[in-house]
């Protein structure tokens, strides 16, 4: 016979359940920013353990690490950085990027009651390096396969189309009509000098300033969140940090 358990013990075990992840929300809300700098340390790290551990032998480790971040970054070998001669799991702008990430997270500690988000707007502006750097890096093999002013004239079709769309929907901020500017003057310049390859400088700059940009537009909107959860919580089961 199997036993049956009974009603008030079966609620009192989901009443603990409960408590209990109710009371692991109102600690993350507190913390979530401690929580996520060193996830971020933890995340930015491992990409330059992996040739460290290749390096003195824990091929398996390294291994591990290389396939992990491969679903984040393309780890071509000419643009990334080496140690010891062994490339790092993640590229010089993937690198820029989550490693502005983790700085401006623990900038964040210091103007966390401070500081405003970033208009969405203005986040657009942050794009328009990385989409020009990467972007006309990416298209010039393209022009060596199709027609240059084939292309060039796909992209004016395509600016006008979405500029008219804009416009009649209301948009009104400067930022988002100088972005999809960006796009044919992106395939113009292309078209009049050639192929073009970035450098590990020009990667890590615009990398850098989008990774910013996304802690700035973000965490601001993050600390509001948290904070209302916290105190929510707080008021309607009662908790108290001992701390305070």
């Amino acid at each position: 016979m199997t036993q049956e358990i009974e009603p008030t013990q079966s609620l009192a075990q989901s009443s603990a359940l409960e408590d209990w992840i109710n009371r692991q929300t109102w600690r993350f809300a507190k913390h979530w920013l401690l929580v996520i700098n060193a996830f971020m340390a933890l995340f930015i790290g491992l990409p330059y353990l992996a040739p460290i551990l290749a390096h003195y032998g824990f091929n398996s480790a390294a291994l591990v690490i290389y396939r992990a971040y491969r679903v984040t970054c393309h780890q071509q070998p000419e643009r990334s950085f080496h140690i010891f001669g062994y490339q790092a799991a993640l590229c010089h702008r993937c690198t820029a990027i989550w490693l502005s990430f983790f700085l401006g997270g623990l900038i964040f500690i210091l103007l966390r009651h401070r500081l405003r988000g970033l208009p969405f707007h203005w986040w657009i502006l942050a794009m328009i390096p990385v989409g020009l750097d990467g972007g006309t890096q990416l298209i010039g093999p393209v022009y060596e396969l199709l027609t240059p002013w084939f292309l060039t004239g796909f992209a004016i079709i395509v600016w006008l189309v979405l500029t008219v769309v804009m416009y009649k929907q209301g948009v009104r901020n400067w930022q988002y009509y100088l972005f999809v500017l960006c796009f044919p003057l992106g395939m113009g310049y292309v078209h009049l000098t050639g192929v073009r390859f970035s450098n590990w400088q020009l990667r890590s700059i615009t990398g850098a300033i989008l990774g910013f940009s996304y802690v700035w537009l973000i965490f601001p909107m993050m600390e509001e969140a948290f904070k209302d959860l916290y105190q929510g919580l707080s008021e309607r089961f009662g908790y108290v940090d001992l701390q305070e």
